[in-house]
């Protein structure tokens, strides 16, 4: 049996397969924006079929999110990861045979059970090897998130056929799954020992039930989904809006800086949170400068530098680790119940990440120098939410 205790080096090797697994779903997800020529032209598909299938694999993740992190409380993680990244690897190759808009979307959401249980479990398998340190180990999930994002857009385009890109993707599925095989035991023995066994004796409604009656979960869950779809949504818009004033490419250079800014700020945003006494002072800090800096991005869209780009994508995800960490830091979560608080963080962080940016589109219209301005606003307004936070001394 693997030992995940702390100051081991097996815990790390469980990071790096739950990071593994996050960076192949994310590459996969984003290849069909890398090849958008590729399959547009190929399916005739219309834009909004086209924005359907990119986020077509959040749909597992908003349906199944909860009812993946009770599963996880009450029969362990290694069969329910093994199987989703089965499922994911099978629908990255079954992209290649699709010939219309419904079997690419079919396949397209069938990729996401992967991302869903791993979203879902990723705090309940992390928050017991890392303890403390939970939001570090948070920051490299979240960081690995965004190199999938950054590698797929880079690497897709140089595919001859968009059914090799595909076929790499499934390869990236089915290397972490079996991995996970390896490393899996010991997140099943580190769980069992951190909660006692709770996990096994609590019914599955009961668990559900249970996490459902604490407000600090939700808070937590609307409050990530709010900045996610801020951040996700300023990232989509930049693009077309930075167009407008400059040459294409430029554009996506400047771009990419956001993402690669995201990566660096995932990274040392828990290491930045270490610094303050309370850790509500830094999430309301980095929330006005994320706000300030993509409402710069938006004002300055046609002088814009490499520089704020970093910037803006350092301080979009500072926060996002700790964030995420802390339903692990409640009490009674820890006891058995970290992946169903996970499920509920997942499924309405992603669920609003989801329906955010079409409300915003809806209600602004084309106008994307406006919608870059509602996404700073939103991404500000997080910051009201900070005093609503636990205080430090009430966390375990």
């Amino acid at each position: 049996m693997i030992d995940v205790s702390k100051g081991t080096v097996e815990k790390y090797a469980l990071l790096f397969v739950v990071c593994g697994v996050v960076f192949a779903a994310n590459y996969a997800q984003y290849q069909v924006s890398g090849l958008a020529h590729m399959v547009v032209s190929s399916l005739r598909l219309s834009s909004a079929e086209f924005s359907a299938v990119l986020f077509a694999p959040f749909i597992p993740a908003v349906v199944f999110g909860m009812p993946a992190g009770v599963c996880a409380d009450r029969r362990g993680v290694k069969a329910l990861v093994f199987f989703a990244s089965a499922v994911s690897a099978a629908a990255a190759v079954a992209r290649v045979a699709c010939s219309s808009f419904a079997t690419l979307f079919a396949a397209s959401m069938l990729l996401g059970a992967a991302p869903c249980v791993i979203n879902a479990i990723a705090l309940k398998v992390l928050g017991p090897a890392f303890g403390d340190d939970t939001d570090r180990a948070m920051g490299w999930f979240y960081a690995a998130g965004s190199a999938g994002i950054a590698c797929s857009l880079a690497t897709s385009p140089l595919f001859a056929a968009a059914g090799q890109a595909y076929v790499l993707a499934a390869v990236l599925f089915a290397v972490f799954g079996l991995l996970w095989l390896l490393v899996a035991p010991s997140a099943d023995a580190v769980r069992a020992a951190s909660d006692g066994g709770a996990g096994d004796s609590v019914p599955m409604a009961g668990a559900f039930g249970t996490v459902a009656k604490m407000p600090m979960i939700w808070l937590v869950a609307v409050l990530l989904g709010v900045a996610l779809a801020s951040a996700t949504a300023y990232s989509g818009y930049l693009v077309s809006a930075l167009e407008v004033s400059i040459e294409p490419q430029t554009a996506g250079v400047l771009a990419s800086f956001v993402t690669l800014g995201s990566i660096v700020g995932s990274v040392v945003g828990p290491y930045m949170r270490a610094q303050f006494k309370d850790y509500r002072a830094f999430m309301a800090l980095s929330a006005v400068a994320g706000g300030v800096l993509m409402w710069a991005g938006e004002a300055f869209i046609s002088t814009s530098s490499i520089g704020l780009m970093f910037a803006i994508g350092i301080a979009s995800a500072v926060a996002g680790p700790v964030v995420q960490s802390l339903p692990y830091m409640l009490p009674g979560v820890r006891d058995g119940l970290a992946g169903s608080a996970g499920g509920v963080v997942s499924t309405v962080s992603l669920g609003l990440t989801f329906l955010i940016p079409v409300v915003l589109s809806c209600c602004i219209g084309e106008s994307y120098e406006t919608l870059l301005l509602g996404c700073a606003v939103l991404f500000g307004a997080t910051a009201l939410a900070s005093p609503l936070l636990p205080s430090p001394d009430s966390l375990t």
